[in-house]
Formats: structure tokens, C-alpha cells, sequence
């Protein structure tokens, strides 16, 4: 698991991947913004959204993200219909 983001309960980084997942209208400063009105501190803010590009461009297992797995996630192929390693 990512270390500056391990200390989020479960339900905090539920909607962090889920924000990162589906908004793709907010800049990265809003993004930033609401991550901090949410409960992370600057620092997790931030590092949060450097997995942003990732998590909008691809679909991953629950539990098995990028933020929780690191290189050990799984990322859906749509032509062979499977989870995958990246």
C-alpha cells in the first residue's frame, strides 16, 4: 500500500479511488481541495492525485488498486475480459 496514503480508513479511500475513478471535470486543484475538506492532510492530498491519470484511464479490482497494491494490481483487459497485471 502506498505509505503516505496506508493511515486512510477504509471508507475514506474508497472515495478517494472513486473521485480519482469518475470525476474527470474538476481540475487537479479542486481536486486537491476536496480530498483536504474531506479529511487528508496537504501531503496525501497530493499524493493521491498523482494516481489520478491511472485510475481514470483504467478499471481495477476492487482491492487489488493501484494505491493498495502498487505494481501488484489488476487492471481489466477488455479483449481478453480478465483482470490483469498492469
Amino acid at each position: 500500500m502506498d505509505p503516505i496514503l496506508a493511515a486512510l480508513p477504509p471508507s475514506l479511500l474508497s472515495c478517494v479511488e472513486g473521485q480519482l475513478s469518475n470525476d474527470e471535470v474538476s481540475s487537479d486543484e479542486e481536486m486537491l481541495e476536496h480530498f483536504i475538506s474531506n479529511g487528508l492532510t496537504e501531503e496525501q492530498a497530493r499524493q493521491a492525485l498523482t494516481y489520478r491519470d491511472l485510475y481514470l484511464n483504467n478499471l481495477y479490482l476492487d482491492g487489488f488498486t493501484p494505491i493498495c497494491e502498487g505494481t501488484e494490481a489488476l487492471r481489466f483487459n477488455p479483449h481478453t475480459r480478465q483482470f490483469e497485471p498492469q
